[in-house]
């Protein structure tokens, strides 16, 4: 072992100094001790220096126990509590709050856990609202995954979790989402089994799923409404439906620019049943099938992100009423129609900018979000109107202040009943929204 320097040197200047007092009483006068004692002496001289030497091991043991302690002590251990509360301050053009100046309204009240235990990870988060949403109250996801494989480049996750599908996580840079988000194409969640393979850049996803939503009356983002879709009188003109039995694969490159800029390339398809049943609880199946080609630019304080999306809804005719150009949808528990066959076009761009002079504000974003949905038939019935295609555009500007997350947004859309932006009567309606989080965690067990 290792001594050091310092101690070292003391005990060889403790042997010196005693040897050299041996030396003096063998040289001293008349009590001159006889040969064995003066060998006993360097032999008692000699045990004490060994015993010293053996004291500093012991020390030097004892100030490295507490490493090699917390190295044995097990499996990493986290277990994170935390939470938001949302409020949104809405004018819309076409609404009767126009003339009232508004409505100042509670989106959600969520609660959220995180945690892991040695390479086991999981995550829950729920919501809750009695004034935004129909149904009040929805699981966002809930899942447990495992790291495996040489560096732990492999992982297996079950529960509902977000479909590995486009840009990931969101593919948006607004708080109000893009059309993608609301067709279902975008930060969707569904419930079932993935694989996920990432090393070198890239990034491998398989994954099959059972339904889309756990078979909630209400979801986060966009899925097939199981209430259906009534009229404005109150009739129902499409029967309730579902995503069921289904699976989805992605495969993404990440490639490296200069300096820290990144470039990510995406290809995914999904697919799997439609099932429909109608209000006497007869059911029928369909099909589906989705494809997309995605990419995110990442290049210093600047975001680009661009997202094309094929997708078809085979609709069993003789259990949707005739209606089979339009699919039932719902998100956040409101429905709504959509086409059941068309191309989804997206763009986004977003430019942060990192402050220190503006109080308890770190950063701000200017965004711009636009969607453009072609219906494969041209026109589609929604709720008895027939319409062409929709166009969203949302500009905004988001602050971040610690826990505190403030979004400021005009929405602009043609056709915009499907993303809860005016009628579908073929003009653009706009409203204004204003969003404020505050988010809360806290982490209980961390060692």
């Amino acid at each position: 072992m290792r001594q050091h320097p310092a101690k070292t040197l003391a005990l060889a200047v403790c042997g010196c100094t005693a040897l050299w007092s041996v030396q003096a009483a063998a040289h001293s006068g008349t009590d001159q001790p006889t040969l064995q004692q003066l060998q006993d002496q360097i032999q008692q001289l000699q045990q004490q220096v060994q015993d010293m030497k053996t004291q500093q091991e012991q020390q030097q043991k004892a100030q490295t126990a507490p490493t090699t302690s917390t190295q044995s002590s097990g499996p990493t251990k986290k277990l994170t509590i935390g939470g938001g509360v949302v409020a949104e301050y809405q004018k819309k053009q076409h609404s009767a709050n126009k003339g009232s100046g508004g409505d100042l309204i509670l989106d959600y009240f969520d609660l959220n856990v995180a945690g892991q235990y040695g390479k086991l990870t999981y995550a829950a988060d729920y919501r809750w609202s009695t004034v935004n949403f129909n149904k009040g109250q929805y699981l966002h996801n809930a899942w447990a995954a495992y790291d495996f494989g040489p560096n732990d480049t492999s992982q297996v996750k079950g529960g509902m979790f977000q479909v590995p599908f486009g840009n990931l996580p969101y593919g948006y840079q607004s708080f109000w989402a893009n059309l993608n988000y609301y067709a279902g194409f975008a930060d969707n969640q569904a419930a079932g089994l993935g694989y996920k393979y990432e090393n070198n850049g890239w990034r491998f996803d398989l994954d099959a799923f059972k339904n889309q939503g756990l078979s909630q009356q209400s979801t986060y983002g966009g899925n097939p409404n199981l209430s259906g879709t009534k009229n404005a009188n109150g009739d129902l003109v499409s029967s309730g439906a579902r995503l069921v039995n289904g699976g989805n694969a992605r495969l993404g490159r990440t490639i490296k620019l200069n300096g820290d800029n990144t470039l990510n390339l995406s290809i995914a398809g999904r697919g799997g049943e439609l099932e429909y049943t109608s209000n006497n609880g007869n059911t029928k199946y369909g099909s589906r099938w989705a494809g997309t080609l995605a990419a995110e630019a990442d290049l210093g304080n600047w975001v680009l992100q661009g997202q094309f999306v094929d997708y078809k809804y085979n609709i069993p005719s003789d259990i949707a009423g005739g209606n089979t150009e339009a699919v039932p949808f719902q998100d956040y528990g409101y429905g709504y129609l959509m086409p059941a066959k068309g191309q989804l076009y997206a763009a986004s761009v977003g430019r942060t900018f990192n402050v220190s002079n503006m109080g308890p504000i770190s950063s701000f974003e200017v965004y711009n979000d636009y969607g453009y949905l072609h219906s494969g038939y041209g026109n589609y019935d929604n709720v008895g109107n027939r319409i062409g295609d929709v166009q969203e555009n949302t500009t905004g500007i988001a602050m971040f202040a610690g826990p505190v997350d403030i979004w400021a947004e005009w929405i602009e859309s043609k056709n915009g009943a499907m993303a809860f932006d005016g009628p579908n009567n073929g003009d653009w309606h706009g409203r204004f929204n204003l969003a404020v989080a505050f988010y809360f965690d806290g982490d209980l067990i961390k060692k």
